[in-house]
C-alpha cells in the first residue's frame, strides 16, 4: 500500500440539484493505494463538524458518489473515484470521514478516433503528441 498527502475533497451532492459537486475545507486527510489490483483506494479526511449531516446522509444512504481528490499539490490534476462513506467518527470541532472507492478511468470519449486519424495523417513522436493535445 503507499499513502500520499490528500490537498483536495470534492464530492457529488446527490441531495441538491443545484450544486452537483461541493469542495469541502480540509483541515488534513490521506489517501491510501490499496494496491490490490482492483484500483481501490482508501481516504482519510478530516473536515470541519459542520459537514456531519451531509457525510452521514451520505453513509446511511448506502449510495456511491462522485469523489474528486487532489493528491500531494494543490497543482496536480483531480482524480475521479467512486465511493462510499465507511465511518464517520466525531471529534471535538471537526469529524474524520472515511471513504471507500475505486478509482475511475477518465478517457475522452472519441480520443482513439483521434489518435488513429493523426497516425493515418501521418502524424508521430512530438509532433503527433501536440497535435493530439490540440484536438483534445
Amino acid at each position: 500500500m503507499k499513502t500520499f498527502k490528500l490537498v483536495d475533497l470534492n464530492v457529488e451532492r446527490l441531495d441538491k440539484d443545484d450544486q452537483p459537486i461541493e469542495q469541502f475545507p480540509l483541515l488534513d486527510g490521506l489517501i491510501i493505494n490499496k494496491e490490490d489490483g482492483e484500483n481501490h483506494w482508501l481516504i482519510e479526511a478530516l473536515v470541519p463538524a459542520e459537514h456531519f449531516s451531509f457525510f452521514d446522509m451520505l453513509m446511511k444512504s448506502q449510495k456511491e458518489a462522485k469523489v474528486f481528490v487532489t493528491i500531494t499539490k494543490k497543482s496536480n490534476r483531480p482524480a475521479q473515484l467512486s465511493g462510499s462513506i465507511k465511518n464517520i467518527v466525531e471529534l471535538e470541532k471537526s469529524i474524520q470521514v472515511l471513504i471507500y472507492g475505486q478509482m475511475v478511468s477518465r478517457n475522452h470519449p472519441g480520443s482513439e478516433s483521434i489518435l488513429e486519424s493523426l497516425v493515418k495523417e501521418g502524424y508521430s513522436g512530438s509532433r503527433l503528441i501536440e497535435a493530439f493535445k490540440q484536438k483534445l
